[in-house]
């Protein structure tokens, strides 16, 4: 895991947790009924729950982000590595030949 996803997710799980934590002290605190005090605490579960999904989205196409361009670099290296190799193995190939001509 990168620094920068590390970052993402430190951020994703604090804000996460100050909204549970803000909802859940201003509910309590907020003079309700008990039927009023279940409806908003619904009704901020799902809100919570769709931002966090939300989140997790962004999070997960970050990630998709990231392992495609790390597949692409490994990709374009191992070309550069096999092409530098070819032309090693030619050489030494031509340098043996010279080798036994001589």
């Amino acid at each position: 895991m990168s620094k920068e996803e590390g970052s993402i997710i430190k951020f994703v799980f604090g804000l996460f947790s100050g909204i549970v934590s803000g909802v859940v002290l201003g509910l309590l605190f907020a003079p309700k009924s008990g039927k009023e005090l279940r409806e908003d605490l619904a009704s901020k579960t799902r809100e919570i729950k769709d931002v966090t999904l939300d989140k997790l989205e962004k999070i997960q196409e970050l990630g998709k982000e990231q392992a495609s361009k790390v597949a692409t670099t490994i990709q374009e290296k191992a070309s550069k590595i096999s092409s530098r190799l070819d032309a090693l193995a030619s050489r030494g190939s031509e340098i043996l030949i010279q080798d036994e001509v001589q």
